[in-house]
């Protein structure tokens, strides 16, 4: 199914807002994806090692660092030059492309992992489909989403603190909460998002708790995220340090300790 020119321009939008994040990723939200990406590629139905694995959606490099523990060697892929270009693993590859339309050939990859990056795809069917096209009958496919219950008070905390400053959402993130990350929030949305795809799995939910991120270490988490990071980014150190201190603020010095809740889809092609 070809892309609706809607779905296209958000895809662009992201993919911008995201190729302006890639450095700013690398100095707070990996404290939190590293270990996520460790956890999920841990729950993959067969063994990693020996395998050419696409990280799909890679980013700075979480998934691919966690594959590559695993004995994988790893290609990453995702639809933003920047993030690429701040992938702090040593892959084999790198491509840039939409996880919707891989330049590869059928049957070509012995796996593939798709860490919060599935959910950021207005068609994540379509994500599910590739992932089935390009993998070798019996690779691992891995696909982890936010639950629709995943909050922590730093989000409100550092959106805040950044609004006081100047700071509004663009529209591609006021779509992406409203319409697209919803899709793939529950088990069974996850569900039905791989059901078409031929892929044999399950979905299910992932809760990773992570006791010992400080307060400094959770704003610096979501000021690093693609829809602040690129406005951070233009305003000077003083006004940086202003919503950081704000967000400490309103956090205080005892917020509750930070747990993602994840949708996990593991399979096999």
């Amino acid at each position: 199914m070809t892309a609706s020119p809607d779905e296209r321009r958000f895809v662009a939008a992201v993919a911008r807002a995201y190729d302006r994040t890639g450095r700013a990723w690398s100095d707070g939200p990996v404290l939190v994806y590293d270990r996520l990406a460790r956890a999920i590629v841990a729950q993959s139905p067969v063994p990693l090692a020996g395998r050419t694995v696409l990280d799909v959606g890679a980013g700075t490099g979480a998934a691919s660092l966690a594959a590559m523990a695993a004995g994988a060697r790893v290609v990453a892929v995702d639809v933003a030059p920047g993030m690429l270009r701040a992938n702090r693993a040593e892959v084999a590859g790198a491509l840039v492309a939409d996880a919707t339309t891989l330049p590869l050939a059928g049957a070509s990859i012995g796996g593939l992992v798709a860490a919060f990056s599935f959910n950021h795809l207005p068609d994540p069917a379509a994500g599910f489909r590739e992932a089935a096209r390009v993998c070798r009958p019996g690779s691992p496919v891995l696909v982890s989403a936010y639950a629709a219950d995943d909050d922590h008070p730093a989000k409100a905390a550092v959106d805040q603190a950044a609004a006081a400053e100047g700071w509004a959402p663009e529209a591609w993130y006021l779509d992406l909460r409203a319409s697209v990350v919803g899709r793939l929030a529950t088990v069974e949305g996850m569900a039905v998002a791989a059901a078409g795809s031929g892929l044999r799995g399950e979905a299910r939910r992932l809760v990773v708790d992570l006791p010992d991120l400080v307060p400094e270490a959770m704003v610096g988490w979501r000021m690093g995220m693609a829809q602040l990071a690129p406005f951070l980014a233009t305003v000077d150190a003083a006004t940086r340090w202003r919503v950081a201190e704000r967000a400490l603020a309103a956090l205080g010095p005892t917020p509750p300790p930070l747990r993602r809740s994840t949708i996990l889809y593991a399979g096999t092609a």
